[in-house]
């Protein structure tokens, strides 16, 4: 190389470089990160030349990344978030922090462990400022495009570059309408095969956990309603025959509407949280990871309903 265009190249190109690699279009790339399309062709054009690299190549009515790209890309990545590990602040006062937390979840850990955060922060850390998005099975891949620091969902983080540990591990419960048959007299596998079930699929091919382990025993159930979310859930059930199968920690949310009866067969439900190497030693976000830990911990056990008559 005879120039120095590689050394005016900065983080923002190779933002934009990992952007459109990741969403597969100039204009894609281009209301990902809020800038006119012409201002991403211009970045990407410099690129090539400091790249000596054609970058991305046509493809029908799209583009496709070279090799070298790719492997641009991912390095990309790296630079970047070791850049953004030296820049973190070496100290963190929480009674003096103006920091902002994006925290990727879905309804029920927001239920079972905001509120808690949420009257924490309200005394140690006045000034910073909580963000809650929705994951929906897209936790993982916010925290990878920066969308999130933290990322708390079923889903255990198997992808480099990305820190992962259990917060919660319950197993799935069985939730009734306290009138119903099922809470006073429970439930065995028969008849749950055999009952009406309402089940929540947040996204069309969501799958709940728990139908592996009944694919396992060979039962299959069809649900009579599905819903898209947990939320209000409860009012639903109450009154009717229906069944909710959920981890037993809902009993902390949805009592006294409904009630938690065992499920008859054992299936784990665990809770995990992520986040990203660029906040791993981060002492802010250290801190707000001991919270949820703390405050996961602190739950109290779920209230299961005994069958009338059970000793």
């Amino acid at each position: 190389m005879t120039s120095d265009l590689h050394l005016k190249t900065d983080f923002h190109s190779l933002r934009v470089l990992i952007t459109v690699h990741e969403k597969g279009s100039i204009s894609a790339g281009a209301d990902s990160l809020g800038l006119s399309q012409s201002s991403v062709s211009y970045t990407i054009e410099r690129l090539r030349d400091v790249f000596s690299d054609p970058l991305f190549v046509r493809l029908g009515r799209g583009i496709r990344p070279t090799e070298r790209c790719d492997w641009l890309a991912e390095e990309g990545r790296r630079l970047i978030q070791h850049y953004e590990e030296m820049v973190v602040p070496t100290r963190f006062d929480p009674a003096q922090a103006t920091d902002r937390f994006t925290i990727s979840c879905n309804f029920y850990e927001r239920a079972s462990l905001l509120p808690q955060l949420v009257s924490q922060l309200a005394v140690e850390a006045p000034g910073v400022t909580l963000s809650i998005v929705s994951a929906v099975g897209d936790g993982l891949a916010q925290l990878e495009r920066n969308d999130c620091d933290l990322c708390i969902s079923p889903v255990p983080a198997r992808v480099s570059g990305l820190y992962s540990e259990e917060l919660l591990s319950e197993r799935y419960g069985c939730f009734v309408c306290p009138q119903s048959r099922w809470a006073e007299k429970g439930l065995d596998l028969a008849l749950y095969a055999g009952a009406r079930h309402i089940m929540v699929r947040p996204a069309p091919n969501w799958r709940p956990y728990y139908l592996a382990t009944l694919q396992r025993l060979g039962v299959e159930i069809r649900p009579h309603i599905e819903v898209s979310s947990f939320g209000e859930i409860d009012r639903i059930v109450n009154g009717t025959d229906l069944i909710l199968t959920a981890t037993e920690g809902f009993a902390r949310i949805y009592a006294p509407r409904v009630v938690a009866v065992r499920a008859p067969f054992d299936a784990p439900f665990r809770v995990h949280m992520a986040w990203a190497g660029r906040t791993h030693r981060a002492p802010a976000h250290l801190w707000l990871r001991q919270r949820m830990r703390e405050i996961a911990a602190e739950l109290p056990e779920p209230e299961i309903r005994a069958p009338v008559g059970a000793g």
